[in-house]
């Protein structure tokens, strides 16, 4: 296919693939590079200017602004395709480093999540080193209080006076257990908090995938209209791009973009895969990428994978491919998952076995929210915040444990510091046999 700017000159042209929020992708195959680099001078004749070009494992990511509209172009030479998308929101996050305040030391952490009735959700925090904090995901609606805790846990952390700043809040993919405390945020925990930019690539909740139900695609649709009203400035990312955060490094590795002509069967492929870099220490956070999103990273960055620490993806069940996570080498594994599913899917899933033998540690977010310091580069877990409501599970999901499994859980528990007296918990709960 010839490459002509021209075909972006009106995005409402007929697309190839409608990425949602006013953007759309043209995909051409065969693309020799000096065919991409000549579309470049091209586009820049007509106008243009380069706000950023950048190189990641060869593959070559440009982004031009136009007077009423932003191109960007992603050129993998791996399989010669170029992906060019045209958008006319011209709001753009940081392209190049940022003058920052050194008060904090600069932080990881892996959300322990309410898992009193559910095995999946997932939030991510990053403390930067103005104390601002860098989001990512939030947790299912049934971790109902997890919005408290999530604003809890900052307030904690941000010096007494000042209000809590997010200077960035990432939102993987629109799966419930990954936004819906997120929706729930912005409605009820703002009075105290700047959020200063959403960022996201979001699959449109109208795109046709067999296993997302009308539920999923609902709470999906919340989240649109929230963003759409909340005043927050919307940043879409696109793979190969650069961007920073205070005294954050981001490197975008992959959207649903790159998935496309192949149709995204999964919906976790979808998810937005980022690495985040601070202090000589590198974080992926893949969300719940899957096989596809598994085989364009092995195949497209397989020099560029290699990290500290790894939050493993969809929680630990079917994600990354076992070369995957060879090629990733962290020393550090955070499954963002309960105890009970982590020792349920271990023997079954040869991914997570391989990384836990190349990890010096892992952990499991149930068990604590983990801390980890990018500059010391040491991990610590921090105290059990929640238990398992047997009696609820059983009821609203069918899993049943034998009585010494459960007293295995709570010994658990206690060991990573957990008491039951600080929790909200109904009145039979703590005459149960097992306590």
């Amino acid at each position: 296919m010839k490459l002509d700017y021209k075909l972006f000159r009106n995005i409402a042209d007929a697309p190839d693939y409608d990425c949602r929020e006013h953007c759309e992708l043209k995909y051409y195959e065969n693309v020799l590079r000096e065919e991409f680099v000549r579309w470049i001078d091209d586009v820049k004749a007509e106008g243009y200017s380069v706000l950023q070009s950048n190189v990641i494992n060869s593959n070559e990511f440009v982004m031009l602004k136009g007077e009423n509209m932003i191109l960007t172009a992603l050129y993998t030479p791996c399989d010669g395709t170029l992906r060019v998308t045209a958008s006319d929101k011209i709001a753009v996050p940081m392209l190049e480093k940022c003058n920052y305040a050194n008060e904090c030391e600069t932080k990881f952490y892996c959300f322990e999540n309410d898992h009193s009735i559910i095995d999946c959700g997932m939030c991510l925090l990053v403390q930067c080193s103005d104390y601002s904090f860098f989001v990512v995901d939030s947790g299912h609606y049934f971790q109902f209080n997890d919005n408290d805790r999530i604003h809890k846990f900052m307030r904690d952390r941000t010096p007494h006076g000042r209000k809590i700043v997010i200077s960035g809040w990432l939102i993987t993919h629109a799966h419930t257990d990954h936004i819906s405390k997120l929706i729930d945020f912005l409605k009820y925990n703002c009075d105290d908090v700047v959020i200063e930019g959403i960022y996201s690539n979001l699959l449109s909740y109208e795109y046709e995938e067999p296993d997302w139900d009308i539920e999923e695609k609902l709470v999906s649709k919340k989240l649109f209209d929230v963003m759409d009203n909340c005043g927050i400035p919307l940043y879409k990312l696109h793979t190969g791009e650069r961007f920073y955060v205070r005294n954050l490094m981001f490197d975008v590795l992959g959207t649903h973009e790159d998935i496309y002509p192949q149709h995204i069967s999964d919906y976790n492929d979808s998810s937005c895969i980022i690495m985040m870099e601070a202090e000589e220490t590198r974080v992926f956070i893949p969300g719940d990428a899957a096989v596809k999103a598994s085989e364009m990273l092995e195949k497209r960055f397989p020099q560029a994978l290699e990290c500290d620490v790894v939050q493993v993806s969809h929680h630990g069940h079917i994600g990354l491919s076992t070369r995957a996570y060879e090629l990733l080498n962290a020393k550090i594994a955070v499954f963002p998952i309960t105890r009970i599913k982590f020792d349920e899917e271990y023997p079954r899933i040869e991914a997570n076995r391989r990384l836990i033998e190349i990890a010096d540690e892992y952990y499991i977010s149930s068990d604590g929210t983990v801390e980890f310091s990018l500059k010391t580069k040491e991990a610590r877990q921090l105290d059990d915040e929640t238990f398992e409501d047997f009696e609820k599970i059983r009821r609203q999901w069918g899993y049943t444990y034998t009585e010494e499994r459960k007293k295995e859980l709570y010994e658990i528990y206690l060991a990573h510091g957990g008491n039951l007296d600080k929790e909200v918990l109904p009145a039979w709960y703590k005459g149960f046999s097992i306590f």
